[in-house]
């Protein structure tokens, strides 16, 4: 068993004035997440200074909220369904986590007079979500079964995770964004390491 936290390699976000910005009357993405021309270059006024986002930052963050949502519903099925200290470990960091991410792309959605994504759209079409039929599969899973598919569902849903990531590096403008982003890609390697360690 190892011995990491998942916790303990959270790297830091430099946010500084980001969850206070206010959008500029033109030029701003829909609630939608659709935008004029203008939107690509578009800027919001924070305690920071100025600062630039595009329409691949407000698509990130639109994506990865139900992302995190989807690894949130994971996370907590993992309750009354395991006695793996691993497995149970991890689900609290991540739940603890991902919320926290959340927060924060909101913030910045909101920020850019984007509404976020319904708390409770399922999102299992968008691209890489799990589909209905594996949670379901899960869901009557218990014990060693459930752990050893659970890691496994949970490692694929990482990995999507840091497909997104990488492919808003060097696309978008939002400085915090990056710096989500680039967290998502070292941790999430890093973890999906673990979990291909203890399946094995």
């Amino acid at each position: 068993m190892l011995g990491v936290s998942w916790r303990s390699r959270r790297v830091s976000v430099a946010v500084a004035g980001a969850a206070l910005c206010l959008p500029l009357a033109a030029g701003c993405a829909t609630a939608s997440g659709e935008s004029s021309p203008a939107a690509r270059t578009t800027t919001a006024v924070g305690a920071g200074g100025t600062v630039g986002y595009l329409e691949e930052d407000v698509q990130f963050s639109l994506q990865m909220i139900p992302h995190h949502r989807q690894t949130i519903e994971l996370a907590e099925l993992s309750d009354g369904r395991t006695s793996n200290a691993y497995v149970r470990r991890l689900s609290e960091e991540l739940i603890e986590d991902e919320r926290a991410d959340i927060t924060l792309m909101t913030s910045w959605l909101t920020s850019w007079n984007v509404s976020p994504p319904p708390e409770h759209a399922a999102g299992h079409d968008m691209p890489g979500m799990l589909g209905k039929t594996q949670i379901a599969e899960l869901r009557r899973r218990s014990g060693a079964p459930f752990d050893r598919m659970w890691l496994t569902l949970l490692a694929k849903h990482l990995d999507s995770g840091v497909q997104m990531a990488e492919a808003v590096q060097g696309k978008g403008m939002h400085g915090p964004t990056a710096e989500l982003a680039g967290k998502i890609i070292t941790n999430q390697r890093e973890l999906i390491g673990e979990i291909v360690k203890q399946v094995a």
